[in-house]
C-alpha cells in the first residue's frame, strides 16, 4: 500500500518548544484553584502603625520585661535577708559586749546633765564653798569638765549641742588641773545610747549596715577604753557662761564630788584681769636684745580672763591669789619731795676799826 505524505503549509508557523499557553480561566472557577489569595482586610494594628515602622515582637519584649523584673525582685529579696542578718548580728554584738558599759555611761551622762539643767534654771547661784575644798587637792585626780553658755543648759540635747561647741580654754591650767573635756564624753559616746540601737533598727539598706558594723568595731577597740577612763573621774567642773564671752559677762562655777555627789563649790565670777608682758634680758652682755613683737599682745585676752577667774576661784577656797600692783591706769606717780633749800646767811661788811 502506498503512503502519500501531504506537501507542508507554507504559511504555518515553525514548530516551538515552549509549553502550550494555560486555556483562559473559566467562570465560577475557584481561586485556590488557580493559585491565588484571597484579600483580606488590613488588621487594625496596620492600620494605625506607618508603613515604614517594623512590626514590634511583643512576646519577646514581654517577655524580657518579665525575666527582668523578676531579677530584680530576687536581689532586692536577697539584699533584704542579708540586711537582716546583718542587723540582727549588730544588735547581738551590741547587746552582749556593750551593755553593761552602755547602762554605766548613759547613768554618768544623765547625772551630770541633770546637775547643769537644775543650776542653770535656779538663776544665780549662792555663794557656797566647802571648807574641806582645796584647789591644789585635785591636782593629780580625774576629772571632767564642761563649760557652756547658760542659754545651752534647758535640755540634754541642749547641752550636747554645747558640748561638741566647746573649745579648748585656759581656765583649768590656771587652776593647774587638768580634767578631761566633757566634749570627747559626748564625741565618743553617742553609741552607747538608746538612739544608736533603734536607727539601726530602721536602717535597711545593706552597704549603710556594714559601714555601721565597721564603725562599731572601731569603737570597741578604740572608744570604750576613754570612755571608762572619763567615767573614773572624782570630780566635775561645771562654768556657765551668762554672755558670748568670759570678758564682758560674768560665769557661774561650780564643782561636785563625784563619789559622794555633794557640791563643793558654787560662785558667780566676774573675770578682771589683765595680761602683763614681760622682758627678759639675757645674762650674756653680747647678745642683741629681742626684737619687740609687730603687733603688741592684748592686756584684756581670754588667757587673762581665764587666769583671773581661776584666782578669784582660788581664793575663794582659802588659798593664797596672785596679784600684781601696778600703777597702770591711775595716772603718773607723784614725784618724790624735794629737799628744803639751805639758808645762806647775808654777807655782813666788815667795819673799820676807829
Amino acid at each position: 500500500m502506498q503512503t502519500v505524505t501531504e506537501p507542508a503549509d507554507p504559511i504555518a508557523p515553525p514548530p516551538s518548544d515552549e509549553a502550550p499557553a494555560e486555556s483562559p480561566p473559566t467562570e465560577g472557577a475557584a481561586p485556590e484553584s488557580l493559585g491565588l489569595t484571597p484579600a483580606q482586610p488590613e488588621p487594625e494594628e496596620l492600620r494605625t502603625r506607618p508603613s515604614y515602622m517594623p512590626k514590634i515582637p511583643w512576646v519577646v519584649v514581654l517577655g524580657l520585661l518579665v525575666a527582668v523584673v523578676s531579677a530584680y525582685s530576687f536581689y532586692q529579696a536577697r539584699e533584704a535577708q542579708r540586711s537582716d542578718e546583718l542587723r540582727r548580728q549588730l544588735l547581738t554584738t551590741h547587746e552582749e559586749q556593750l551593755a553593761g558599759v552602755s547602762e554605766r555611761y548613759q547613768a554618768f551622762r544623765s547625772r551630770i546633765e541633770r546637775w547643769t539643767m537644775e543650776v542653770a534654771a535656779a538663776g544665780e547661784p549662792e555663794q557656797h564653798v566647802d571648807p574641806r575644798l582645796r584647789i591644789s587637792g585635785l591636782h593629780d585626780g580625774p576629772g571632767l569638765y564642761l563649760r557652756i553658755r547658760a542659754t545651752d543648759a534647758t535640755s540634754s540635747e541642749a547641752i550636747a549641742r554645747g558640748a561638741f561647741a566647746m573649745e579648748q580654754d585656759a581656765l583649768t591650767r590656771c587652776l593647774g588641773i587638768a580634767p578631761d573635756s566633757a566634749r570627747g564624753l559626748y564625741e565618743h559616746g553617742d553609741f552607747l545610747m538608746p538612739e544608736w540601737a533603734d536607727s539601726v533598727e530602721h536602717e535597711r539598706d545593706f552597704l549603710r549596715l556594714r559601714v555601721i558594723d565597721e564603725q562599731l568595731a572601731r569603737h570597741i577597740t578604740a572608744d570604750v577604753p576613754v570612755l571608762a577612763t572619763m567615767m573614773q573621774a572624782r570630780y566635775f567642773m561645771l562654768v556657765l557662761q551668762q554672755g558670748e564671752n568670759r570678758r564682758d559677762a560674768p560665769v557661774d562655777v561650780y564643782l561636785w564630788d563625784l563619789q559622794s555627789e555633794t557640791q563643793l563649790l558654787a560662785a558667780r565670777i566676774q573675770a578682771n584681769g589683765v595680761l602683763l608682758p614681760v622682758s627678759i634680758r639675757s645674762m650674756v652682755p653680747e647678745a642683741p636684745d629681742a626684737p619687740l613683737p609687730a603687733h603688741p599682745p592684748s592686756m584684756t585676752s581670754g588667757g587673762a580672763n581665764d587666769c583671773s577667774i581661776a584666782s578669784q576661784i582660788k581664793a575663794l577656797t582659802g588659798e593664797a591669789p596672785v596679784e600684781v600692783d601696778s600703777p597702770i591706769g591711775e595716772g603718773e606717780p607723784e614725784a618724790p619731795p624735794e629737799p628744803p633749800a639751805t639758808e645762806i646767811a647775808p654777807a655782813v661788811p666788815s667795819t673799820p676799826a676807829p
